[in-house]
């Protein structure tokens, strides 16, 4: 039988504020293609709607399912997503010297992406079953970093040292909401920057090496390794109060903002809508991170918690390295801006992503 209190539930605010950026997405990409010829701009803008159209779906189904059912299938899911990991490096394809992609006719997916969702599920069901035990030790840690450790090592034998990054942050995100010793903080922090510093001088390759130099210096290679952020900076700073109207960018119509319907999709926004519509949509970021965070902390259990948290996590992070490459206050990484970058694996992830913190907010009245 129905339950009426799922619909009361419902957080009809959290879904308006992220279709809202969706629409926005939508808008930018089209602007950010409009320099491509026809067929290039149908290539990315119709297939955009489509995974669109098929995350919405998604979440309609999911949102129908109890979130405890996933409790039960969180090792699995997550294994399956191990799998798909090992299976990108067996079958996949070499794309931008990434083994991330897997072809299945027609369709494409990127594992990386799904595994993120994954490593929630588990880290999730992990913590939540540990919790009454847990007490902020190392030795408490083990399970939950066997488990983040997996995938990304996986994921770095790809060449994605970006992605195996982020499974970094979502991890961190998970332990420090649960709370660690300060003692394991600092042993955790140190054994991160000497392994930091053995990849650098051991592991990197020179393409990962220059991206890491033209952060710190992006002046010392204007037309080479520097030309992505000095370009970005450049159309960022050219938009100035409102920008120069929607469909005027010059930047990326000129073409001299590369990657501008994934990666560089945010100085589209900037070039075109300046500062007003940049931290317009940047306080739309804010209230649906503030959103997920408010589903979580009133959710009915810790495993409800923790999804939304990893959740959160995923998207805040997103946000946050994106935009901080593309400014130059961090590395540029290649992670794409939710619902904003193309790309049908991200988006499909995010939709999920999406659907299961409503999943848990529409049902905060059941404890048992």
């Amino acid at each position: 039988m129905f339950d009426r209190r799922l619909v009361i539930n419902f957080n009809w605010f959290l879904l308006l504020t992220v279709l809202a950026l969706i629409v926005i997405g939508i808008f930018n990409l089209y602007s950010a293609t409009s320099s491509f010829d026809l067929q290039a701009q149908n290539h990315y803008f119709k297939p955009q709607i489509l995974y669109h159209a098929i995350g919405f779906i998604l979440l309609i189904f999911i949102t129908t399912i109890h979130y405890r059912y996933f409790k039960t299938l969180s090792y699995v899911l997550y294994g399956l997503s191990i799998l798909l990991l090992i299976l990108v490096l067996v079958v996949g394809r070499k794309i931008y010297g990434h083994q991330s992609w897997l072809s299945i006719g027609p369709i494409s997916l990127q594992p990386t992406e799904i595994a993120k969702l994954g490593l929630i599920f588990g880290l999730a069901r992990q913590l939540a079953t540990a919790d009454a035990r847990f007490r902020a030790g190392l030795f408490d840690l083990l399970p939950s970093m066997g488990l983040f450790l997996l995938p990304t090592l996986l994921v770095n034998m790809q060449g994605d040292l970006g992605s195996s990054l982020f499974y970094g942050l979502i991890y961190a995100t998970l332990i420090f909401a649960r709370g660690v010793n300060l003692k394991i903080v600092v042993v955790l922090t140190g054994v991160f920057i000497i392994i930091s510093v053995v990849a650098y001088l051991y592991f990197l390759s020179p393409y990962q090496k220059d991206r890491l130099h033209t952060f710190l210096n992006p002046e010392i290679d204007r037309k080479g390794s520097g030309y992505h952020m000095v370009q970005s900076k450049i159309a960022i700073g050219s938009g100035g109060l409102a920008g120069k109207g929607y469909l005027k960018g010059q930047a990326h119509k000129l073409k001299f903002i590369p990657e501008r319907h994934t990666d560089f999709i945010f100085p589209v926004l900037a070039e075109e809508w300046g500062f007003i519509g940049s931290v317009s949509v940047l306080i739309l970021f804010l209230m649906f991170f503030a959103l997920i965070l408010h589903v979580a902390s009133h959710s009915p259990d810790t495993y409800g918690y923790y999804l939304c948290l990893g959740s959160l996590g995923l998207f805040f992070w997103h946000v946050v390295v994106n935009i901080g490459g593309v400014l130059g206050l961090m590395p540029i990484t290649g992670v794409p801006l939710p619902f904003f970058s193309y790309g049908g694996s991200s988006l499909l992830t995010d939709w999920i992503a999406i659907a299961l913190v409503l999943n848990v907010g529409m049902r905060r009245f059941m404890f048992t």
